[in-house]
């Protein structure tokens, strides 16, 4: 993962696993000393399962997405994070690790038609496998399904009406191939983010997210893979997943159990051996006592 500061506060800097600390103190692994950074702002945890943005020092101010953030919030690739005046994104740890190759288009890919779009009633009857959930902007909270194809844009008959100055008549259209999702432009004059990539076309995975300016939606197809389990998962292990925490230890085999008529014979001799012992004990309490 990267922090990208599009003011040049700082150079972009690669975060490792574990807790990374911002502020303008010395100590910082990340140091910005601009009015209104705190000694000791925040703190990044990175793990394999999560990014966490923790506040520091009370009184720090942190936005996530231009929504503040009081003591810790979950971040994602794409997010946009302000420590008081000063902004960064996440991006990936390099721009060309979002795969732009869309079939059937030559980068940059000429505009798609206007009229290409699926009629309503055939969207309609297609099942919603794929929903954008809007995390930021007038859509927040809402989910949108994706139906074949979805335009986006500010005109009256996209699909997703995102009436902004920065969003072209018709700016761009997801695509549900049934093989994969794919973002395509439709001759926008300022392109898409993906994770914090700007993109013409780009191919889509389960927890993207996609970002028109201030309106950013998380991409939600719950039977296709994330972008991290494509890249974790190795090639020999994608048709057979097994997980194996540790070594299977050898146990020594059994001895075979005794016939049952053996075992009768065993409790038999075993009664009579212990009936003649307390017989024998009686005898000598009694040899004792007289």
């Amino acid at each position: 993962m990267r922090l990208c500061f599009p003011n040049n506060e700082h150079p972009d800097v690669l975060i490792a696993p574990g807790d990374t600390a911002i502020g303008s103190a010395s100590d910082n692994a990340i140091v910005l000393t601009a009015p209104g950074v705190a000694p000791h702002h925040a703190r990044l945890n990175v793990s394999a399962r999560s990014i966490v943005l923790a506040a520091g020092e009370g009184g720090a101010r942190i936005h996530v997405n231009a929504r503040p953030v009081v003591e810790k919030a979950i971040l994602r690739l794409g997010d946009v994070v302000s420590l008081d005046t000063i902004k960064f994104t996440l991006k990936p740890d390099r721009d060309d690790s979002i795969d732009t190759c869309v079939p059937g288009h030559v980068t940059p890919a000429p505009a798609a038609p206007v009229d290409a779009v699926d009629s309503p009633m055939r969207t309609r009857q297609l099942p919603a496998r794929v929903v954008l959930r809007g995390v930021s902007g007038s859509y927040f909270g809402k989910i949108v399904p994706v139906r074949g194809r979805l335009t986006i844009g500010r005109d009256g008959d996209c699909g997703l009406i995102l009436d902004e100055p920065e969003m072209s008549r018709h700016h761009a259209v997801i695509e549900n191939a049934g093989d994969g999702i794919y973002l395509r432009d439709m001759g926008s004059a300022n392109g898409t983010f993906v994770n914090g990539v700007l993109v013409r076309d780009a191919v889509l995975h389960t927890d993207d997210q996609i970002a028109f300016d201030r309106n950013r939606f998380l991409l939600e197809a719950p039977s296709l893979p994330t972008r991290g389990d494509l890249e974790s998962t190795p090639a020999s292990a994608q048709e057979v997943n097994i997980t194996q925490t540790m070594r299977a230890i050898d146990k020594p085999a059994a001895p075979p159990a005794a016939p049952v008529e053996e075992r009768n014979r065993n409790d038999i001799w075993w009664l009579i051996g212990a009936a003649a012992l307390i017989a024998a004990g009686i005898a000598v309490l009694l040899y004792i006592s007289l």
